[in-house]
């Protein structure tokens, strides 16, 4: 089994689009192939909001999969474009963090 965790500290002000965007991963990683569960988390204080989400595959290549979706890919490509053309707009995202694990069997 791998687990991916990601938490996500974003500014207050930006909490009802997050809030939307990580909904949406949670039900397009129900649906996934290889996913066994995912879950998330939120919590506020007056600075910033953080979401973390939890998800557990039957094995990492299939969240890297579900990372690889076109839709996924398009996202951040059209970022990327605008960033060089200069009209990216201001990030809601303070800071990203990431994990992964794996399931210890006896």
């Amino acid at each position: 089994m791998y687990i991916r965790t990601v938490a996500f500290d974003v500014r207050p002000e930006g909490k009802d689009i997050f809030y939307k965007k990580i909904a949406k991963d949670v039900a397009s990683m129900k649906e996934f192939e290889g996913c066994l569960a995912t879950e998330a988390w939120l919590s506020e204080t007056k600075k910033s909001v953080t979401f973390q989400l939890v998800s557990k595959w039957q094995e990492k290549k299939h969240f890297q999969a579900w990372l690889k979706r076109p839709e996924h890919l398009q996202k951040h490509r059209d970022a990327h474009r605008a960033e060089k053309e200069g009209q990216e707009k201001p990030s809601i995202v303070l800071s990203k963090t990431s994990q992964e694990f794996s399931l210890i069997t006896e």
